[in-house]
């Protein structure tokens, strides 16, 4: 009797929506473009490079302005031809005025000597490498909201290149090599990311001495002491009023003040020997003049013994910070480390300034508790977490081409993962995207070429739609689950015919109607972005279907209007097929064409 009821209150439904559904054209969910599988941003050619060809380009990071423009930026370490080596070094910005399907040269930011007569500023020749672009929140100090800021690591030429093309003008580099004078330094424009002018400095160290894979190898000769004392990868943020820079410090510490966090330089910091370990720091800035706080320690790593009774921190190298506020009031702050053990790790604090404050160096966590059936935490370096604007935490880091979801957003919450279509790929980044509710996905690829994807999470932005099928009345579901049905559903295919209501988790019966670029349409669930997809992706009679990263081909149909106000789905891959609903609580499948109203499907917003 239930179950009669509420068909009767649906067909009065599907009675009162008929007159209105059957004038409207074939649904969308919205007027943005939408590419899942994306394309290529850059990707290097014959140009001779200041280092190994394979990471000549490297280490994309994005921001979105006010305007709904994205803009991209990464290293791009090739020869310059006008000065034959890295002096006059410039960092390429991209943009994408479509929230990201697409992207184009926007504009290239010079080194501060060259975009600043200030005579402090002439020994940083070079922009090198770690752009970090953000766009402020708020006003802070003489800095106004929505001023896109740029952090990157300059720094003077490349010595050990130099040194070794003036020896053998036929040697050609296989890995990093000896810059003088690193420092980050701080950008912003005020036009979209069209021009760009020196803020200030941040952070200055010392000679580079070689790095990825080369620390303390490649040493120029013109760098007598042998010195490795760089600065990498800065991450930017707004807290209280001030503008927080967290980033890798290689110069050398003998401890930290665990009351304040302010590191000890060792005072043979610039002749001794180097432990070529690294910590994890931050400054602050009030946003007027030009002086940053001192140096305040994050993560320390370990005390290394130097000899001579002399220690230092920095062991284990921790590095990348990535800092989030999660939804139970506290932050949390992923990070890479090649010490031992886990290689990616977190640590979570009430305040984002004293993560390491009055802590033990070596107190750490290296694992976060994931949902059944997903996989532990990608490690391998390079972790990334975002927080979306519903307080979702989305993390990858380059062990995996997946993503993992903290739907509670808090620092004890559990992670599910879910397939993206951007593969595995270092000092990858996940940009969410205000206008469409997606995360756009930079990524290195093969030798030297950065890709861009899309991926849908759930909870995008525009209409979502119960699929009600005309012969069961019964709407399509999931089973209740949200993400890819290989990881969350044991290798089986989840999507079925469900009554409307019955879910425990009501979003998995809403659907996007997504247009592919191929012209196509995918349904993509609101509980988690995944597209009801052909299983296994051979488009033959009987073959199920199952939640799956949309990947345009196998989850791509043609919307066939039929009466009342219904769409028939067929199958791009076979077009003699469609997506049927047979009976009440069935799976669905592929079938040829029939006419009991199985294949029909009205959509109901």
């Amino acid at each position: 009797m239930q179950r009669r009821r509420q068909r009767t209150r649906l067909t009065q439904a599907l009675g009162t929506f008929a007159a209105a559904s059957a004038m409207l054209a074939i649904p969308m969910t919205s007027a943005q473009a939408y590419n899942p599988t994306g394309g290529i941003l850059y990707q290097l050619g014959d140009e001779p490079c200041l280092k190994g060809r394979g990471n000549c380009a490297i280490y994309p990071k994005s921001a979105q302005l006010p305007s709904g423009r994205l803009v991209a930026s990464f290293e791009k370490s090739t020869v310059v031809p006008e000065t034959g080596s890295a002096d006059r070094q410039t960092l390429p910005v991209h943009k994408s005025d479509d929230h990201g399907p697409t992207w184009q040269p926007l504009s290239e930011v010079k080194a501060p000597a060259y975009l600043s007569s200030d005579p402090r500023y002439a020994k940083y020749t070079s922009n090198w490498t770690n752009p970090y672009l953000y766009t402020l929140p708020q006003d802070v100090g003489n800095l106004k909201q929505g001023t896109l800021l740029l952090a990157s690591v300059v720094s003077g030429d490349d010595y050990y290149y130099k040194e070794h093309k003036a020896a053998d003008p036929d040697w050609t580099p296989s890995n990093d090599g000896d810059r003088k004078d690193l420092a980050i330094a701080l950008y912003s424009s005020t036009d979209g990311g069209a021009t760009w002018k020196v803020v200030n400095v941040v952070a200055t160290g010392g000679w580079q001495g070689g790095s990825a894979g080369a620390t303390g190898q490649n040493i120029a000769s013109a760098n007598t002491n042998r010195q490795t004392d760089p600065l990498w990868e800065p991450y930017l943020m707004v807290y209280k009023g001030r503008l927080v820079c967290y980033y890798s410090d290689e110069n050398d510490y003998t401890g930290f003040d665990p009351a304040t966090g302010v590191p000890a330089l060792d005072p043979a910091n610039d002749t001794a020997k180097d432990s070529l370990g690294q910590i994890l720091v931050h400054r602050t800035w009030d946003g007027r003049g030009t002086a940053w706080s001192a140096p305040v320690v994050d993560i320390a790593g370990l005390a290394q013994d130097m000899g001579g009774g002399r220690t230092e921190i920095g062991g284990g190298r921790p590095g990348m910070t990535n800092v989030v506020r999660t939804t139970d009031g506290k932050w949390l702050l992923t990070y890479e480390y090649w010490g031992g053990g886990a290689n990616t790790r977190y640590r979570i604090a009430g305040n984002p300034l004293e993560f390491c404050r009055g802590s033990p160096t070596d107190e750490a966590v290296t694992s976060l508790p994931v949902d059944a059936g997903s996989h532990p935490l990608a490690t391998g370096g390079s972790p990334v977490v975002s927080r979306l604007p519903d307080g979702r935490l989305v993390y990858n880091a380059a062990g995996s081409g997946n993503v993992w979801v903290n739907e509670s957003g808090r620092g004890n919450g559990v992670w599910k993962e879910y397939q993206t279509t951007s593969p595995a790929g270092y000092s990858r980044t996940l940009q969410y995207v205000e206008g469409t509710g997606r995360l756009a996905i930079l990524n290195n690829q093969g030798t030297s070429t950065l890709a861009y994807a899309e991926v849908d999470l759930g909870h995008s932005t525009g209409a979502y739609y119960r699929l009600v099928n005309r012969r069961t009345h019964q709407v399509i579901g999931t089973g209740d689950r949200t993400n890819d049905a290989n990881i969350g559903n044991g290798d089986v295919p989840d999507v079925v015919l469900e009554d409307p209501g019955s879910a425990t988790n009501p979003d998995t019966q809403y659907w996007h109607v997504v247009t592919e670029p191929n012209g196509g349409t995918s349904l993509l669930n609101k509980s988690g972005g995944r597209a009801a997809a052909i299983w296994t992706g051979n488009a033959t009679v009987g073959r199920r279907i199952g939640q799956w990263v949309d990947n345009s081909a196998t989850g791509s149909w043609n919307l066939v209007r039929t009466s009342g106000g219904f769409y028939r789905l067929q199958a791009v891959k076979n077009t003699n097929l469609y997506l049927t609903g047979a009976s009440d609580g069935a799976p669905l499948t592929l079938q040829n064409a029939a006419q009991d109203g199985s294949q029909d499907w009205k959509l109901v917003r």
